[in-house]
C-alpha cells in the first residue's frame, strides 16, 4: 500500500470538513456515510486488522466524524435562529412595481424535517409569546364609520366581508402608530402569498386605470393613497409558497434579497410597508396545526414590525375542506387584526370563480367595471373589490 504523510491526510480532512460544514443536515449525513464506506473499503485492503494503516485510518475516521458533528451543531444552531424582531427599511430605491417571479425552490432538508414535525398534535407546540399593542391615545375603542356606498355584495353584508369590531379598530391604530415610530411608509402596502396573489389581475387594474368603481366611488381615495402598490408583486408573493417557507431564505428572490434574508424580511426592507395582505393556505394541506403555528408567526412578525396584517381567506378547498379558512378567521379574531373574507363572496360565484384546477380564479381580460352586473359574477373582479374594501376600512381608521 502507498502511504501518505499524516499531515497531508489531516489537511485534506480539514478541507473536507470546511466544505461539509456548510451543507444542510442531509448533506452532512451523506458526507459521513461516504467516509464510512471509504474506510470500510480501505479496511479490506489492509493485510490484518491490526496493521498500522488500519489503526491509523480508524483514528482519522473518528477524528473526522467528531469535526463533522461539531460543525453540524454550529450549523443547526444557525438554522433555528429566529428572524430579526424589527426590520429596518432599506436606504436605496424599492424594486420596480412588478418583479418577475419564478417558481420556488424545493424546500431544504431542514424545512422538510420541520414540516414533518408539524403534523403532530397542536399540544406539542410551545405557545408563542403574546404581542401586546401599545395603547392608543383615544382610550375607549370606537367602531369604524359605516362605508358610504353599498352595504352588501351579492347579498353578503360588508360587515361579514371586512368586519371591524372595536377591538380590531383599537389594535389597527396601535399597530399603525408603532409602524410610524419605526418609519414605515404610510403610502405603501405589500402582499404575502402564493400564486393566487401573483397573476396580473390581483389589484393590478387599480394601478393601471382599468376600472370603473360605479357605486363604489367612495373607494377612490384608497386607490390614490396607495398608488404604485396595487400592481407590484414584491418578493413575498411566490409561486408555490407555503406557510412554512415564509421564513426560509431559500425562497427569497436572489435578485433583490440579501444573503440570509427570508421573503417577508426582504419585502419589509425593500417596500417598507405599513400594511400587508396575507393570504396563504392554497398550498398547505395535511397539517392544520402546522398551518396555524406558522400563521401565528407571520402575524406576530408583522405586528412587531409595525405592519398591519390584513388576513385574507381563499376561494379554493385545496386541503379537502374549509379548514384553512377557518384557521385564518380564528387567528384574525385572536390577534384583533383585519379580516378580508373573500371566501364569503366566492361562495356566491359560479363554480366559486375557480378555473379547472380548482385553485386559481378564472383569468379574464375584462376591466373591473362595477357598473356592469356581470362583473359581480367574476372571481377576479370580486376578489379585487373585496380586498379594496378591506384596505379602505383600514385607511379610514388610520386617517381619523
Amino acid at each position: 500500500m502507498s502511504r501518505r504523510p499524516l499531515a497531508v491526510i489531516l489537511a485534506r480532512l480539514f478541507v473536507a470538513t470546511g466544505l461539509t460544514a456548510a451543507l444542510p443536515r442531509a448533506g452532512r449525513n451523506r458526507a459521513i456515510a461516504s467516509l464510512i464506506r471509504r474506510q470500510r473499503r480501505a479496511s479490506f485492503t489492509a493485510t490484518t486488522l491490526s496493521s498500522p494503516s488500519f489503526v491509523r485510518g480508524r483514528a482519522l475516521l473518528l477524528f473526522a466524524l467528531c469535526l463533522l458533528l461539531m460543525a453540524g451543531c454550529a450549523t443547526g444552531a444557525a438554522e433555528t435562529t429566529e428572524p430579526a424582531a424589527v426590520v429596518a427599511p432599506a436606504a436605496d430605491t424599492r424594486p420596480a412595481p412588478v418583479i418577475q417571479q419564478n417558481s420556488g425552490p424545493t424546500p431544504s432538508a431542514a424545512t422538510v424535517t420541520a414540516v414533518a414535525g408539524l403534523a403532530r398534535s397542536e399540544a406539542t407546540f410551545a405557545p408563542l409569546p403574546s404581542v401586546t399593542p401599545e395603547p392608543t391615545a383615544t382610550g375607549t375603542p370606537q367602531p369604524s364609520p359605516t362605508p358610504p356606498g353599498p352595504q352588501e355584495i351579492n347579498g353578503v353584508p360588508l360587515a361579514e366581508i371586512a368586519p371591524l369590531p372595536p377591538e380590531v379598530v383599537a389594535n389597527v391604530r396601535a399597530i399603525y402608530a408603532r409602524g410610524q415610530q419605526l418609519g414605515r411608509d404610510p403610502r405603501a402596502f405589500s402582499k404575502l402569498g402564493d400564486s393566487t396573489l401573483l397573476n396580473p389581475h390581483f389589484l393590478g387594474p387599480f394601478d393601471e386605470g382599468n376600472y370603473n368603481l360605479g357605486d363604489f366611488a367612495y373607494l377612490q381615495p384608497t386607490i390614490d393613497r396607495w398608488a404604485g402598490s396595487f400592481a407590484r408583486h414584491g418578493v413575498a408573493a411566490r409561486h408555490g409558497l407555503h406557510s412554512w417557507t415564509v421564513f426560509d431564505p431559500m425562497w427569497a428572490d436572489e435578485k433583490w434579497c440579501e444573503g440570509g434574508e427570508d421573503p417577508i424580511t426582504c419585502e419589509f426592507r425593500l417596500q417598507n410597508p405599513s400594511i400587508m395582505f396575507v393570504r396563504l393556505g392554497s398550498n398547505d394541506a395535511g397539517s392544520p396545526s402546522g398551518f396555524r403555528y406558522n400563521l401565528k408567526k407571520v402575524i406576530e412578525f408583522c405586528i412587531e414590525n409595525g405592519v398591519i396584517p390584513i388576513i385574507g381567506t381563499k376561494a379554493d378547498r385545496f386541503e379537502g375542506s374549509n379548514e384553512n379558512n377557518d384557521i385564518l378567521r380564528a387567528l384574525a379574531d385572536e390577534y384583533d387584526v383585519p379580516l378580508w373574507d373573500f371566501d364569503r363572496v366566492a361562495a356566491t360565484l359560479p363554480g366559486r370563480g375557480l378555473d379547472t384546477d380548482q385553485v386559481h380564479l378564472i383569468i379574464d381580460d375584462l376591466s373591473h367595471d362595477y357598473t356592469d352586473p356581470a362583473a359581480f359574477q367574476r372571481g377576479h373582479a370580486m376578489q379585487d373589490l373585496t380586498a379594496l374594501i378591506a384596505l379602505d376600512q383600514v385607511r379610514r381608521l388610520v386617517e381619523e
